[in-house]
């Protein structure tokens, strides 16, 4: 039986590899390396030390071609998929933080502020190793999101890596639902309005349009969009966000693999609200929708942006269904914002919105991240140099509204 198995192996290996050298011959591009990998697979059966599961070995070849795409594209077996639908029906509840990977690690991208991982102790920038002593090194971004899911009040132990430390440290959250108010607003001195969301998701956007009616009724002469630690919702939201601030014009545009444009999203005017001066913050854990905003609202000349880098979420994904009944889900397009920077790219130089005016400056920042690397599990004092940057930030802010120079139009 073994023998038996062997060569049909063997011949299906075979044929694959002249249908590859084949399509190579032809210019099917994707079939080119096809000969190095049924090679490969081949040597595995015949050499390994153990009789390999092929089934794990084509699923693991699956993941790893996934992986090498983007954060956002994964394939999940048919099992793991119904596994997942599984836990999404468990409940509402989640963590209240937004991951992605970095070096093929998942990383903590932004913290709801005052949300369940915020509480515990998990901070943007820490990296993700388990749940619930489960590893998520090899599990892909749904995976991961499914397991810090469920019923409100239920705990998940989180095991994290942090730069400033030798060893990995434990932490439990208490999954709740989402706040019910993700957007902020007060008035500053000199009549400046400060509207913060801290999250996209429903009903932020509603929440903010009636926020920012509020502050113009209260006598606003000036604005401020705090889009730091923002990094879910859809781009329609995020779109919406940057209408209020805009009569006209695009906000943002959507991709393929040629360089079309397949969406164009523009400003529509019965959805404008003001035209009043407006600098927007972003900071290392914005990302999706507050980027489409924050770029829309830049390339536009409609703000000032202020702060520091954002992430580089910008894309979306097709699901298709397998034969077997696998799950693939695949990057499709990718969001640029108005003069065509892509949002979201893969080089970790390049993702994300590059503020006009950066805010902490360079040895400001470099003073900061010195102080806060030997902090340790000091959370009062973590806390503390995290005001200490939202500060210059905010300052920064008000001292380019109060400039007559500022290059801020108006709303067309």
């Amino acid at each position: 039986m073994f023998q038996k198995s062997k060569i049909l192996v063997f011949m299906g290996s075979f044929l694959v590899v002249l249908y590859g050298a084949s399509a190579a011959f032809y210019g099917k591009e994707p079939y080119k390396e096809l000969g190095l990998f049924m090679d490969v697979l081949h040597r595995v059966w015949n050499d390994y030390v153990e009789v390999p599961d092929m089934n794990n070995a084509h699923e693991g070849a699956m993941r790893g071609l996934m992986d090498a795409l983007d954060p956002y594209s994964s394939f999940l077996t048919k099992a793991q998929y119904e596994d997942l639908q599984k836990r999404k029906e468990s409940g509402p509840a989640g963590a209240g933080m937004v991951l992605s990977k970095r070096s093929e690690v998942l990383y903590v991208v932004s913290c709801d502020r005052n949300g369940p991982a915020a509480e515990a102790g998990v901070r943007p920038g820490d990296y993700l190793i388990a749940v619930n002593g489960q590893p998520v090194e090899d599990k892909n971004l749904l995976e991961v999101d499914s397991l810090l899911r469920g019923q409100a009040g239920s705990k998940a132990k989180v095991t994290l890596f942090r730069g400033s430390r030798t060893k990995t440290m434990d932490l439990e959250v208490t999954l709740r639902s989402p706040s019910a108010t993700p957007v902020g607003s007060r008035m500053l001195d000199g009549n400046v309005g400060l509207l913060t969301v801290f999250s996209l998701n429903s009903p932020a956007v509603e929440q903010a349009k009636v926020k920012l009616k509020t502050l113009i009724s209260a006598g606003a002469g000036k604005l401020i969009l705090d889009l730091r630690d923002c990094a879910d919702g859809t781009p329609a939201d995020g779109a919406e966000l940057a209408n209020f601030f805009m009569r006209t014009g695009v906000i943002y545009f959507s991709r393929n693999r040629k360089g079309e444009k397949v969406q164009v999203v523009e400003a529509v005017p019965e959805k404008f609200i003001t035209d009043l001066p407006l600098a927007a913050l972003i900071d290392g854990s914005t990302g999706g929708a507050a980027e489409i905003t924050a770029g829309a609202l830049q390339d536009q000349k409609r703000a000032a942006i202020v702060g520091e880098k954002s992430f580089g979420i910008g894309s979306s994904q097709k699901t298709i269904q397998l034969k077997s009944g696998a799950m693939l889900i695949l990057t499709t397009t990718k969001f640029c914002t108005p003069s065509g920077k892509i949002i979201q790219d893969e080089s970790l130089r390049k993702p994300g919105i590059v503020p006009d005016f950066k805010a902490p400056d360079d040895d400001r920042r470099q003073e900061l991240a010195v102080e806060s690397y030997y902090d340790d599990q000091d959370d009062t004092k973590y806390k503390g140099i995290q005001e200490k940057i939202e500060k210059i930030q905010l300052d920064k802010a008000l001292e380019i509204l109060s400039k007559e120079s500022v290059p801020i139009k108006k709303a067309a």
